[in-house]
């Protein structure tokens, strides 16, 4: 009797144990959001590695290309340089800027949401962000999942506008439309397209009007260690 009292006795421990076990597995896992796994699909368990971005960013009409802004960003340190001929500008986002670097870095606050907005969506603060699932996207007219993110009317050079992102069952995104101070008019809607994997960041290169006749372009892109 006291042999099965102590058998008992050390199985009901052993199934607490498992239990406890289990329950802090379960715990541990965090459930991510749809925009988080928009990001993670895009490679940013990758990013903190990175600590040099180059890249070009090209505005295209019917064929003929209008211009071109070349940067180098290192995160570390906060420099930037554009290049835009015939003009080059160097500043820091952490240090006070006059003017022209003022303009510049309006510019690279547009064009690196270009590059890399997956990452922009959590990582930029005073955003508020909406989800919906199969919803019609404007210009395929596919059945995807979307989310509205809605900036802040405090900061930035932008307050208040407005994306609503369209993305596909793999999290990859699709199309967007740009709604400039949350209005129900819609500025710029586009494409995603040209998908390309650049140490372990995957980048839509390729962005177009419904028409096809205006072309965000990106190349030259680098991300260094």
């Amino acid at each position: 009797m006291k042999m099965m009292k102590k058998t008992i006795t050390l199985l009901l421990i052993t199934i607490a144990i498992y239990s406890c076990k289990n329950a802090e597995k379960k715990e541990g896992k965090k459930t991510l959001s749809n925009t988080e796994q928009v990001a993670q699909a895009a490679g940013f368990d990758n990013w903190d590695a990175i600590k040099e971005v180059k890249f070009t960013f090209s505005v295209g009409k019917m064929g003929r290309n209008l211009y071109d802004r070349n940067w180098t960003w290192n995160r570390h340190t906060g420099d930037v340089t554009l290049i835009a001929s015939p003009d080059t500008v160097h500043y820091n986002r952490r240090q006070p800027m006059d003017s022209i670097q003022t303009s510049a870095d309006r510019a690279f606050v547009n064009d690196i949401y270009w590059l890399l907005p997956e990452f922009k969506f959590i990582t930029d603060s005073g955003t508020k962000i909406v989800e919906k699932s199969n919803a019609v996207a404007p210009i395929s007219k596919d059945t995807l999942d979307m989310f509205t993110i809605v900036y802040s009317n405090d900061g930035g050079y932008t307050p208040g506008d407005a994306y609503d992102v369209y993305y596909d069952k793999k999290h990859n995104l699709r199309e967007w439309v740009y709604r400039q101070q949350n209005d129900t008019t819609i500025g710029m809607m586009t494409t995603f397209e040209k998908f390309d994997t650049i140490n372990g960041i995957k980048v839509a290169t390729d962005h177009r009007t419904p028409d096809r006749m205006t072309r965000i372009h990106l190349t030259n892109i680098e991300f260094n260690k």
